[in-house]
């Protein structure tokens, strides 16, 4: 055996030596191939080789490579890379037939036979517990909040004792005037300032953006208080639309808070059974209903 051969042996075995007691690799024959095809060409002259592992923390820095700098894509082995996943088609393997359900879905468009409802998602425990409502909110405002700011008994009555008009998206005020960006004060958005002008001809526009005059607007987590009003005033009234109106019964908190709210962990805990909700195989809830959301 030549010089060059034995010391090449003599740099392959400390390489081994060094990954080992970095917990890179197993001791296991073989791990640094010498097959030229179990090794990654890197072209050096475009990239600089910059990865390193700590042995103090673990920590690997991205070495930005040919492979797009993506972490967790490879294992990297010494000069050798390994593939860290393949596809069933890679590894040579059948993939799993399309079902009847996926042609369904793939043809029409329609992914909601994917979903599924409360009933099949949750256990028949969480199911049995759970408050049904139909997607609607049947209340008005709080009866405080109505007799505190002088707000009418239901919504013909209150948008006619503040000088009626025509209600449209474009005219919400009921003016006759479009409400444009230019009489908006400075620093704020259209939908708030319209809406900051409706307390008493349309609560509902008003308290989906605003609390009760006076009162400080909560950010954040919700509080176990505040999870037992909301379910309460689901279980008398109903939910899922008109949230302006609904959040007057959840001092602090918006119509938007409580759409959030709603859709980002009452559903998805199965606290309240809503049937314009399905539930997809992360465990979000995926509106499938007909009737329009909003806080109008």
């Amino acid at each position: 055996m030549s010089a060059y051969e034995q010391e090449r042996l003599e740099n392959i075995k400390q390489n081994r030596e060094l990954l080992l007691s970095l917990n890179l690799v197993g001791d296991s024959a073989g791990l640094l191939g010498e097959s030229a095809g179990q090794r990654r060409i890197v072209n050096k002259s475009k990239t600089k080789a910059k990865a390193k592992r700590s042995a103090d923390d673990g920590e690997e820095e991205d070495d930005g490579g040919a492979w797009g700098g993506r972490k967790g894509k490879l294992a990297r082995v010494g000069a050798m890379e390994v593939p860290a996943r393949r596809s069933k088609r890679l590894r040579g393997e059948t993939a799993e037939p399309v079902t009847e359900v996926e042609e369904r879905v793939i043809e029409g468009g329609d992914v909601s036979e994917l979903l599924l409802g409360a009933e099949s998602h949750f256990a028949s425990e969480v199911v049995s517990q759970a408050i049904k409502v139909e997607g609607h909110y049947r209340g008005w405002v709080e009866s405080g909040v109505m007799e505190r700011l002088g707000i009418q008994g239901n919504a013909t009555e209150a948008w006619e004792s503040e000088g009626g008009g025509k209600f449209s998206f474009k005219d919400p005020l009921g003016t006759g005037k479009k409400v444009t960006k230019k009489s908006v004060p400075s620093g704020q958005s259209v939908a708030k300032f319209v809406a900051s002008k409706l307390l008493k001809k349309n609560p509902n526009a008003y308290f989906y953006r605003h609390t009760e005059p006076g009162i400080e607007q909560w950010t954040g987590d919700w509080t176990e208080e505040e999870r037992l009003v909301f379910l309460q005033i689901a279980k008398e009234h109903g939910c899922g639309d008109k949230w302006g109106l609904f959040s007057t019964h959840v001092p602090h908190r918006v119509g938007y808070q409580c759409s959030n709210y709603y859709r980002q962990y009452v559903i998805p805990q199965g606290w309240i059974i809503d049937d314009n909700y399905r539930i997809d195989s992360s465990g979000h809830a995926v509106y499938v209903g007909k009737h329009k959301r909003g806080g109008m």
